[in-house]
C-alpha cells in the first residue's frame, strides 16, 4: 500500500475499514473481540492516544484500567495540572488531550480532528448511541506529543460519566468499531477514555 497513490490508498482504508466494521458487527450479539484481528494495516501516519502509562499504541491493548488514560484529564483552570481531577456542573472545566505522533504503523505529520464525546451521568455506554458530542477541534500533530486543551462549560451531573477522545484524519482513520466501548478502546489505537465524576 505504500506505493498506491494518496487517493487509491485512501479507498483501500476505507474498504478495510468497512470490510472489517461489518465483520465484527456481524459475528455476536454482545460486541465480543473478533477472534482474529486482521493486520493493523501501516498507515501513511499513526498518532495514538496512551490507554495506560506503557502503552505504545500497538493494537489490540490489553493494559488496565483502560478508562483511565494519561492522555486525556480535566482540570479547573487552562494551566495544566498534575492529575485529572472531578468537573464542577455550572463551572468551566478544561480538558487535555495528549496526541502522540510516534505510532508503531506509520510516521509523518498528520493533520486531522480531535473528537471529544461524553456519555451521560449514570447512562449506558453503547458506541455511539449512548455517545454525547463536547468538542471538534482541527489539529496539526508534527512527530513528538502534541497537547490540545479544550474549554468545556457544559459539564453535566453531578454523577458518574465517561469522556472520550477520538483522533480521526483520513491518513490515520479510525479502523475497527463495535457497540462495545471497551472494545472500541482496545482495538483503536485512536481512542482514549477517561472516566468522571463530575461534582
Amino acid at each position: 500500500m505504500a506505493f498506491l497513490g494518496s487517493r487509491a490508498r485512501r479507498a483501500a482504508l476505507a474498504l478495510l475499514a468497512g470490510t472489517a466494521l461489518a465483520g465484527l458487527l456481524a459475528t455476536t450479539a454482545t460486541a465480543a473481540p473478533p477472534a482474529a484481528k486482521p493486520d493493523r494495516v501501516m498507515t501513511p501516519t499513526d498518532i495514538y492516544l496512551r490507554d495506560v502509562p506503557s502503552d505504545f499504541g500497538l493494537e489490540p491493548h490489553s493494559g488496565s484500567p483502560i478508562w483511565a488514560s494519561p492522555d486525556v484529564k480535566v482540570c479547573p483552570t487552562a494551566v495544566g495540572c498534575a492529575t485529572s481531577q472531578s468537573p464542577v456542573v455550572g463551572m468551566t472545566s478544561y480538558i487535555f488531550v495528549t496526541l502522540r505522533n510516534s505510532g508503531p504503523y506509520g510516521t509523518g505529520t498528520d493533520s486531522g480532528a480531535l473528537r471529544i464525546y461524553r456519555t451521560s451521568p449514570g447512562g449506558g455506554m453503547i458506541w455511539p448511541t449512548d455517545l454525547t458530542w463536547v468538542a471538534t477541534v482541527p489539529v496539526v500533530v508534527p512527530p513528538g506529543a502534541t497537547t490540545v486543551v479544550v474549554p468545556w462549560g457544559a459539564v453535566p451531573g453531578p454523577g458518574n460519566f465517561s469522556l472520550l477522545a477520538v483522533w480521526e484524519s483520513p491518513d490515520d482513520p479510525v479502523l475497527l468499531l463495535t457497540p462495545d466501548l471497551q472494545v472500541n478502546v482496545r482495538y483503536n489505537n485512536n481512542i482514549a477514555w477517561r472516566a468522571l465524576q463530575s461534582v
